[in-house]
């Protein structure tokens, strides 16, 4: 089952952090010959990032999905 995950995030940036490292890496690897297209995807999408998540006294709030499965092998 999947439960929501509210944690808040740190730092400048903390959710593009995020999916710096998962959702956007295809995005990032297919504008990788062209730097300043590149950058001002990143720029744009920050900003976006920003609006949808604002910094609050104590991190930025973040919810996610996380999904967690137990398998078990018989025999």
């Amino acid at each position: 089952m999947g439960d929501d995950v509210h944690s808040p995030a740190h730092g400048e940036d903390p959710v593009l952090d995020w999916v710096r490292g998962t959702g956007l890496r295809p995005v990032l690897t297919a504008l990788a010959d062209d730097p300043e297209a590149r950058d001002a995807f990143v720029d744009g999408y920050r900003s976006a990032l920003r609006a949808a998540y604002p910094a609050g006294p104590y991190g930025t709030p973040f919810p996610f999905r996380r999904v967690f499965a137990v398998a078990v092998k018989e025999g």
